[in-house]
């Protein structure tokens, strides 16, 4: 909290006292991204000007992401030993072991790295406590135990066996029990259950069947009578509905009809599905194609098309697609989140996983697949992937991309110059994980001379790098500083006029008076989605909010936990989608006095390099 100064009352009158200065601790960020060989340049415009004579710099730091699909490993969710599992978590874990297993035997320092990551004892991977960037302490968020690498509301009170699939020679086992356990699950009509034990569904069969199809393509031995059986059910009850096809189900057909691509043996899925069959299903989905909401229905459906001799349709429904993609050089390809993302072909990451397969087959040159790629991994720097369908898809389509491109297994170099330091020359080796490695410039070496870091790489692939700069200041920033996220603050004098509220803009200089109510606006955003993000906006010291209940808030599509403290407030997000967002809140003018309102500071909790804060303001309260 930033100190106030109360009134002079020594002849009876009340004075506002000169503010005092204090020192406020802040931190600016800028990122980049790295693709094959590039040069790439970061500049802090407020340190090159060198405008403010109580400035201390405390750091600079440095901080490159590579081997980031090594990095991407580390999301598979050591998966838990449950005593019931549904046959979707043994599906992914059947599939993510698989092709696991696969890149294993053909990339054998993949196999190194990813036993390395196999000694870790949680679930989730834990942040970094020592992150020289991490401003906000861990024990003051309702994150204390996900900071550690657990999450209690997926895990009983005592933490159950954990399967480290990342072992090789564990992952071949899970593998192989994963198989067994879905082949005990399947009903008899050929059917699989959500739950063992449960009826039929045909979702669940298809779901299965489409992810056998990704199996088969790194290798892994498909198990041909499971799967010819559950062709067997899928066509018994698309025989049921035959004259229904165009009334319902829209999106399961165009779900059933692409999976039925994916096996180019005809033994398959050309027992029940017959060319005509598939040919009716197709014009039926083609014909209403724009009905479909979603990127990966569509890119379904193109890929159908495609497989099935229809490249110019295929064209039109993928084109759409891809126009309403946005691509920017830091956040690569993507798409703004889907309404209802709890529906199956609405899940965001695994859209863009399928989107990046999608456009491999259909055009595997196109840059944008590169794009796809990038905004996969940076999803993944921001957060975890929480679920083992997401994690598979994932792993799959980057697996896929990365093959191609023959990008496993490579090593990376990144050359890092700091103002006029020698080079720093970074060596990420493809049998050693390093991952993020920082380089920490101390207070006394940072001046204007280091205000631009130049990043350079000459290997292929992508890298991450970012530049914190940290300093203390007396003055109150007289603007909002920001990169991949941002946040601004606004004051304003609320009032009632003929029954209706009236928001008044406090601007400097402004008064407000003992009663006077205030109503705070905080406007953050962010260039992509992250989780487990950190807002605080400290209180000036001559208000007093007028709630002090905390607890969980919904509002604008986001949630987050608001906590009233003396020092001001907080907001804690769990999930913050790309975008902008407004929060209110309200405060009551109660001492005379002129107050100093530190900025609001903003800071993701999984890359703590990224950060944001407001301009800060003065506050005038008199009698």
């Amino acid at each position: 909290r930033v100190v106030a100064q109360a009134g002079d009352v020594s002849d009876g009158e009340l004075r506002p006292l000169p503010v005092l200065p204090s020192r406020i601790h802040l931190a600016q960020s800028r990122f980049v991204t790295l693709k094959g060989q590039d040069r790439r340049e970061m500049t802090f415009e407020d340190l090159a000007k060198n405008g403010d004579p109580t400035r201390i710099h405390d750091q600079m730091v440095v901080t490159v992401d590579g081997q980031l699909f090594e990095s991407a490993l580390q999301a598979l969710p050591y998966l838990v030993d449950y005593p019931y599992e549904c046959t979707e978590q043994t599906l992914n874990r059947f599939i993510s072991t698989g092709i696991l297993t696969s890149l294993f035997d053909k990339y054998p320092a993949i196999a190194r790295v990813a036993e390395g990551f196999a000694k870790r004892e949680t679930r989730y991977e834990a942040w970094r406590v020592d992150d020289p960037n991490r401003k906000m302490a861990l024990e003051e968020t309702p994150w204390l135990q996900v900071s550690r690498g657990r999450d209690r509301s997926l895990e009983p009170e005592k933490d159950p066996e954990l399967i480290r699939i990342l072992d090789p020679r564990i992952a071949r086992a899970q593998r192989d029990a994963a198989y067994a356990q879905l082949a005990k699950a399947q009903l008899p009509n050929g059917a699989f259950p959500w739950w063992p034990g449960g009826p039929p569904s045909e979702y669940m069969t298809l779901y299965i069947l489409y992810s056998f199809s990704k199996a088969s393509e790194f290798g892994v031995e498909v198990p041909a009578g499971m799967v010819e059986k559950a062709w067997r059910y899928i066509g018994e009850e698309l025989r049921a509905r035959d004259s229904d096809l165009g009334k319902c189900c829209r999106e399961t057909l165009v779900f059933l009809n692409y999976v039925a691509s994916a096996y180019s043996d005809p033994r398959w899925a050309g027992k029940v599905l017959t060319p005509e069959v598939r040919k009716r299903i197709l014009d039926t989905t083609f014909r209403d194609w724009q009905e479909l909401s979603s990127p990966y229905l569509r890119s379904l459906l193109a890929l159908t098309l495609h497989r099935m001799g229809r490249p110019q349709d295929a064209r039109l429904v993928f084109d759409s697609v891809m126009d309403d993609a946005k691509t920017t050089p830091e956040e690569g390809t993507f798409w703004m989140p889907e309404e209802r993302a709890w529906l199956w072909y609405n899940d965001t990451v695994e859209g863009h996983a399928f989107a990046l397969r999608t456009l491999m087959e259909l055009r595997p040159d196109d840059p944008r697949a590169e794009g796809l790629v990038q905004w996969l991994f940076l999803n993944k720097k921001l957060g975890h992937w929480k679920s083992t369908r997401a994690t598979a898809e994932a792993l799959y389509a980057l697996a896929h991309y990365l093959k191609k491109k023959e990008l496993l297994g490579k090593g990376e170099t990144v050359a890092v110059r700091i103002g006029g330091r020698a080079a720093d020359n970074l060596a990420f080796e493809p049998d050693r994980f390093t991952g993020t490695r920082h380089i920490v410039v101390p207070g006394e070496e940072v001046g204007p001379a280091a205000s631009t870091i130049v990043v350079e790489k000459e290997t292929p692939g992508l890298v991450f790098a970012s530049a914190t700069w940290h300093f203390s200041t007396e003055q109150l920033p007289a603007e909002a500083r920001g990169d991949l996220f941002g946040v601004t603050r606004r004051y304003f004098r609320r009032t009632v006029k003929d029954n209706e509220p009236v928001l008044q803009p406090l601007g400097e200089g402004d008064v407000l008076h003992p009663g006077d109510q205030v109503e705070v606006h905080l406007s953050i955003r962010s260039r992509a989605p992250a989780e487990y993000v950190h807002l605080r906006d400290p209180r000036p010291a001559g208000l007093e909010p007028e709630s002090v209940r905390s607890g969980y808030r919904w509002e604008l599509g986001l949630s987050w936990y608001e906590e009233t403290r003396d020092s001001g407030a907080n907001f804690f997000f769990e999930a913050l989608p790309a975008g902008e967002y407004t929060l209110k809140y309200r405060l009551r003018a109660n001492t005379a006095g002129t107050f100093r309102a530190g900025p609001a500071t903003l800071q993701s909790m999984y890359a703590p390099e990224f950060n944001a804060y407001s301009a800060g303001q003065e506050i005038r309260v008199e009698e």
